[in-house]
């Protein structure tokens, strides 16, 4: 399949152009290279610069109906076949960016690492391994970026005439490629990507091609200008817009508009965590999606790039620091639509420390409360806030310059609900994100003794409530452990009364239980001594002596 691109006004070139438009026979057509005149150009100094016989002059005027070979207006677009031009050398092409691990293989020698600024020659083989990528770019100032796991060849990269016409064909064996030609340039370009059922000749364009199902068909997509793409027997054009599926040995099929661009409207721009999750709203359409991130916003420094069939996207370690990301869909024959693109900033490291106490949704003490957290090896200190609310807008605690990983508060916070966070700060990554928002309650204490009644039958204990709708868990026992109880009961009043024991030493203890159920700590065991009665021959023997006497 050949692709190629048309754009009045610039130098392009047109391949296998129809003999009846030229009135020529088609033997005499093949390629040609359409050259825009410029001051001081004439049909004579032309032939000398870029042609290989000076006996071209006249079959140039005739072919381009030149009435003065001496005087053309600037501007003019002159049309020269390539087979008269001559090839004056070898073009080279550079390497602008390299992200990951990618190799060249060069006849007669090892692999060879891609880095930034090597010198490319014709004949190299480029090949990128995972979440790998590779920025080329031509005399002609054309650029190609290769994608990862992608090996791409350039096969042939020339200068025909006075570098008037630069030549570049490249072989993509398998991936994709994204590829940009300038339309101003005071060269002319031949920039072509052939893979095993497609060539692409473009000039002053964006477009994109992948090798799809196991290389056996190519998906063109065109970004900017107008291709044409033939294929077996067959020849369509392909618009702005607009993309088509072409597989070996069938002609191309029926151009197909792009997916829109993804709605990124729900998107998060900001991320404290890895993996990343970047959410979006389904694409209809799509059967898939494919979505990079760079640090710049036209893509030049490619990060990392991936595709997927689910929602939402996940991406694995990346540094922090600010990203664009660009997301499009792939619709079912592998055509990939036009992209969305947004900034966004990543700060996940140092990583907050796993958390001890108190645990989301826990208690601490009613008094003396201690939140304690594991060691995170990155950390020189840490900051920790305690709030009233989720959303931290009523601080109780904030603490930026912990040492350790515990704290005593310095002062017990009342008795209710709370919610407390956690972040590490190092000296290489700075403040790292807070924890998850976790929530706890600091109980209500138990509730001491406020009255004690004791009389001949009965004694009764009385405290006082802390809060509306609690009830209250008491315990009577005959030894401070509370192995031994005697009494035990749940009641929703705050006093109770029981029978009066024999006289000794007992123990009491209450724990309050808040009205969702919430049992609170043991309050501190109480003592009381209950008087011994006397007994009534104890009393006889100390009235005998009495007795005598009378």
């Amino acid at each position: 399949m050949h692709i190629r691109f048309f754009d009045t006004g610039f130098d392009i070139f047109y391949y296998t152009l129809i003999a009846a438009l030229i009135g020529l026979p088609s033997c005499a057509i093949a390629e040609e290279w359409i050259y825009t005149i410029r001051p001081g150009d004439n049909l004579w100094n032309l032939t000398e610069r870029h042609l290989t016989d000076m006996q071209y002059v006249n079959r140039l005027q005739q072919l381009n109906n030149i009435k003065n070979p001496y005087v053309i207006p600037p501007g003019t677009l002159l049309r020269i076949p390539v087979s008269w031009t001559r090839s004056t050398g070898n073009a080279q092409a550079k390497i602008v960016n390299v992200h990951g691990t990618a190799v060249i293989q060069r006849a007669n020698q090892t692999e060879i690492p891609v880095v930034s600024g090597m010198q490319l020659l014709s004949g190299d083989l480029i090949q990128s391994q995972n979440d790998s990528f590779v920025t080329v770019e031509f005399t002609d100032n054309s650029q190609m970026r290769v994608q990862d796991n992608s090996r791409v060849r350039l096969k042939e990269m020339r200068i025909f005439g006075d570098h008037g016409l630069v030549d570049t064909l490249i072989h993509l064996e398998k991936g994709r490629t994204e590829n940009s030609v300038p339309k101003d340039t005071s060269k002319g370009t031949r920039f072509r990507i052939q893979t095993p059922s497609a060539i692409s000749s473009v000039r002053g364009t964006a477009f994109r091609v992948g090798t799809v199902e196991s290389q056996s068909s190519t998906s063109s997509e065109v970004l900017s200008g107008n291709i044409h793409v033939s294929g077996e027997k067959s020849e369509i054009k392909v618009p702005t817009g607009f993309g088509t599926v072409t597989t070996q040995g069938n002609p191309p099929a029926s151009p197909v508009a792009l997916l829109p661009p993804p709605d990124l409207s729900n998107t998060s721009r900001y991320y404290e965590r890895l993996p990343l999750v970047i959410h979006l709203n389904p694409l209809p359409g799509a059967q898939g999606y494919r979505t990079q991130i760079a640090l710049d916003k036209t893509f030049s420094d490619l990060l990392s790039e991936f595709t997927t069939t689910s929602l939402p996207f996940r991406d694995g370690d990346i540094p922090d620091g600010d990203y664009w990301l660009r997301i499009r869909g792939i619709d079912e024959s592998g055509i990939e639509g036009r992209d969305a693109v947004i900034a966004f900033s990543l700060n996940a490291h140092p990583e907050p420390p796993f958390v001890i106490a108190p645990l989301p949704g826990g208690a601490t003490t009613p008094e003396n409360q201690e939140f304690s957290w594991a060691i995170q090896p990155e950390a020189a200190h840490y900051t920790l806030m305690i709030s009233h609310n989720p959303d931290f807008t009523e601080i109780a605690y904030f603490n930026p310059e912990i040492k350790e990983n515990k704290v005593v508060l310095p002062q017990s916070l009342a008795p209710g609900y709370y919610f407390w966070r956690i972040a590490c700060v190092s000296q290489r990554e700075g403040s790292g994100p807070f924890s998850d928002i976790m929530s706890f309650r600091v109980p209500y204490p138990g509730p001491s003794l406020d009255e004690t009644k004791l009389d001949e039958k009965e004694i009764t204990f009385a405290w006082r409530a802390a809060a509306e709708d609690q009830s209250f868990h008491f315990q009577f026992s005959r030894d401070e452990a509370f192995s031994k109880i005697i009494y035990d009961e749940v009641t929703q009043v705050s006093q109770i009364t029981l029978q009066k024991p024999a006289g000794g030493t007992y123990y009491l203890r209450i724990k309050t239980i808040e009205s969702d159920g919430f049992k609170g700590p043991w309050g501190p065991a109480q003592t009381i001594e209950i008087p011994r009665e006397k007994p009534y021959w104890l009393m006889l023997l100390l009235l005998l002596p009495l007795l005598v006497l009378i």
